[in-house]
């Protein structure tokens, strides 16, 4: 049996990279007020500050003074709008909200504005490791034990349990026979709870960092699904990958394929990442263990191919330990549930808490 670790961005958050939407949305307010400051500020920049405000620029803030800026950009102005009534930024959910609203007069302008954004954001990342590499930071004991620590019996679904069960029965020669020695097995690995040391490990990183790699032993591969830093080899993929939505058959059927441009499953074709993950979960059982990914709809597509694989023997759970009363746990299986058709699949794969652990334990 193999363990596939899915890592998100709150792997990277663990580690104290300063990785979020938010901050990487402060920082970029600095950059806008420290141009402006040094006089460097270009006003044909993406966001500009409106010449009456300028007399008190230092006291101007995205979440405060939205009026007070000037965008060339008109995804960040969507971005900043839109964090002002939600209080939270999910940018490729943004994304795939305004290019609903776009049509062909200002597609083109939609896509050239998105791609700037996403040069931004892989500068401000590029930042963020490099400072994290200076610090000489190392893996965190906790997470290496849960990324290697064995699989459990009664965490794995009910095929699961009986496709093990027949796999260690090797002295049936008959279906009568079989069937006797498997519920014999199965019963056996139930009553001790048997553990299996997963022979491979892939950790499958999507995000754009290096820290997966502090996790690589010898049986451990990763796979940078949606790219990496500053690759040319392996370019940054950020945009929606969710072809379940009922509204994307809509935009498929625009037949323009300006329209298509940052989807997530049509940039997949670029790099063999996504046919090594299918050659993997297709070569045998495997647990899927949640490390810092939300499981929301932007990668809805990819997760889903995996969640209903018929190799996927469980889904587990590491989740954010918040307070010592309050974890994401809940939040975190109510978006798995949006990556599963199957929802007796979904009940059935996903293990329940008692099994799960937080990914950082909580420390008062």
């Amino acid at each position: 049996m193999n363990k596939v670790i899915l890592i998100g961005n709150g792997f990277d958050l663990a580690h104290g990279m300063k990785t979020s939407y938010n901050d990487f949305i402060d920082d970029f307010e600095k950059e806008v007020k420290s141009k402006y400051f040094q006089r460097t500020l270009d006003y044909n920049f993406d966001v500009t500050i409106n010449s009456e405000y300028t007399f008190n620029s230092s006291n101007l803030s995205f979440k405060q003074n939205i009026e007070a800026f000037k965008f060339n950009n008109i995804f960040f102005e969507y971005v900043l709008n839109r964090f002002m009534a939600l209080n939270y930024y999910d940018l490729e959910g943004f994304f795939y909200e305004v290019l609903k609203q776009a049509d062909i007069n200002n597609i083109d302008k939609l896509n050239s504005d998105f791609y700037s954004f996403i040069n931004h954001l892989e500068k401000y990342l590029t930042k963020v490791e490099d400072e994290f590499i200076e610090k000489n930071n190392n893996s965190i004991s906790e997470i290496s034990e849960h990324i290697y620590s064995p699989i459990l019996f009664n965490e794995l679904s009910q095929d699961a349990k009986l496709s093990l069960s027949r796999k260690y029965d090797a002295w049936s020669i008959n279906e009568i026979s079989r069937k006797i020695a498997t519920e014999r097995i199965y019963g056996d690995f139930k009553k001790v709870n048997k553990s299996f040391d997963s022979e491979t490990i892939l950790l499958l990183n999507f995000n754009y960092t290096g820290t997966a790699d502090l996790y690589k032993k010898d049986k451990a591969q990763t796979i940078n699904i949606h790219g990496k830093l500053n690759d040319a080899e392996n370019p940054i993929i950020f945009g929606y990958g969710d072809e379940l939505d009922s509204e994307y058959s809509v935009i498929e059927n625009m037949n323009d394929n300006r329209f298509l441009e940052h989807f997530k499953s049509i940039n997949y074709a670029k790099t063999e990442n996504y046919k090594q993950v299918l050659e993997y979960i297709d070569s045998d059982l495997f647990q899927v263990c949640i490390m810092g990914h939300s499981c929301g709809n932007t990668d809805r597509t990819l997760l889903n191919t995996i969640f209903e694989h018929d190799n996927c023997a469980s889904v587990k759970i590491y989740y954010y330990q918040k307070s010592a009363t309050q974890d994401n746990y809940l939040d975190v299986y109510k978006n798995i549930s949006r990556n599963f058709n199957s929802k007796a699949k979904l009940r059935d794969r996903v293990v329940n808490k008692s099994f799960c652990k937080p990914l950082i334990s909580f420390l008062e």
